[in-house]
């Protein structure tokens, strides 16, 4: 091996999954050097699948190598506030995929009683920085609505929170948001609440922010931080039945028809929507076979889940699949069944259909995506 050029090691290197990267940091000083390279991991760009678990639990999911390689293809993290020995008691953690930039995923961790720290995490080096903690209120539902992205430059990251205001001004949304540049928030925005949120998290594309709410679906450009709503896909009614995503930097939707039907739309020029594919899936022979999906990838495939917390990702370039695991064996049903309780009782999306989020693997530091 001591006779390897750097070209060679790069490219074994580029092939490795992320865990046995990091042990290979340690062999020689030289290792670690072409390894840590910021230019070598970005032109690795290994895309992976960050996905929520009971109690605040979270897999990693690796479509670059075969199913059948257990150890490496689906790799289970637990939390960042569980590095840290804390809420591992019987409290509940829900974890919602706030957004990503640059191999960090923004996470917001919220408890039973409607705290909620919203963290940088590296999935990859489990890394992770506090950004910020704040109190919901029980009575709203869901208790904060979030978004993650940048306008006119990378360097402007932006927190989006919406949050209902404590009365008498119930009648509106207050929108707060959070420059990650300056550590500082800015004026709040109101908008009136004629529209209910389908989910806690929005989908960030090209500038602009997106949240499923009601009978539209509200865009924000995050530059000149004006709102805007996009109609839905001709024969959609709510917006609620929709998962949002992008395909080819295109935002798209999936929507459910029946059991087993699934249309997929994307959002083309002058806000027109186009059916980009139609497929059918249900697993014969499994008394789980309804599934949901969770998270669509930039390549078009989608990843789904069943009641029973099965992986499938489903191929739309050539409509085969395969299966990830049997996850049920990951958590007992109580645990599941008691965080699918409270996702109910304050409107969050349940367990059979908890958001993913796609990341690129890096070795970013959290700390330097703020200067909190």
């Amino acid at each position: 091996m001591a006779n390897l050029g750097d070209n060679v090691l790069h490219n074994i290197f580029a092939r490795l999954p992320g865990k046995p990267l990091l042990r290979f940091r340690c062999v020689s000083k030289h290792w670690n050097g072409l390894i840590s390279d910021p230019y070598f991991m970005k032109s690795r760009s290994r895309r992976m699948i960050l996905s929520p678990l009971p109690r605040g639990h979270l897999v990693a999911i690796d479509d670059n190598v075969p199913a059948e390689d257990e150890v490496h293809s689906i790799v289970r993290i637990r939390s960042p506030l569980e590095h840290q020995g804390e809420h591992q008691g019987e409290g509940t953690q829900v974890v919602s995929m706030v957004g990503t930039f640059n191999g960090i995923v923004l996470l917001a961790l919220t408890d039973e009683l409607l705290c909620c720290r919203l963290i940088l995490y590296n999935p990859l080096t489990c890394a992770f920085k506090i950004l910020l903690v704040l109190d919901g209120n029980i009575h709203d539902h869901p208790p904060f609505v979030f978004g993650f992205g940048y306008g006119a430059t990378e360097d402007d990251l932006k927190l989006v929170s919406f949050k209902v205001p404590d009365y008498p001004d119930r009648l509106r949304y207050k929108c707060d948001v959070f420059d990650l540049k300056t550590s500082s928030w800015s004026t709040s925005q109101y908008l009136y609440r004629n529209f209910q949120f389908s989910g806690d998290v929005g989908m960030f594309i090209n500038g602009f922010l997106y949240w499923t709410a009601s009978f539209v679906i509200l865009a924000l450009n995050i530059k000149e931080m004006v709102f805007s709503k996009v109609k839905l896909p001709y024969g959609i009614e709510y917006a609620s039945e929709l998962l949002l995503g992008s395909i080819g930097g295109c935002l798209c939707v999936i929507n459910k028809i029946g059991t087993t039907g699934f249309d997929v739309w994307l959002l083309k020029e002058e806000c027109t929507w186009m059916k980009a594919h139609s497929f059918t899936f249900g697993l014969e022979g499994n008394c789980f076979k309804v599934f949901n999906p969770i998270c669509i990838l930039e390549n078009g495939k989608i990843l789904m889940t069943n009641s029973s917390i099965q992986l499938v990702l489903y191929d739309t370039s050539n409509d085969s699949y395969k299966t990830l695991n049997g996850m049920a064996t990951l958590d007992d049903f109580k645990r599941i069944n008691r965080i699918s309780d409270f996702k109910k009782m304050y409107n969050i999306p349940g367990i059979k259909d908890m958001r993913s989020i796609e990341y690129v693997e890096s070795l970013v530091k959290p700390a330097d995506t703020s200067f909190v």
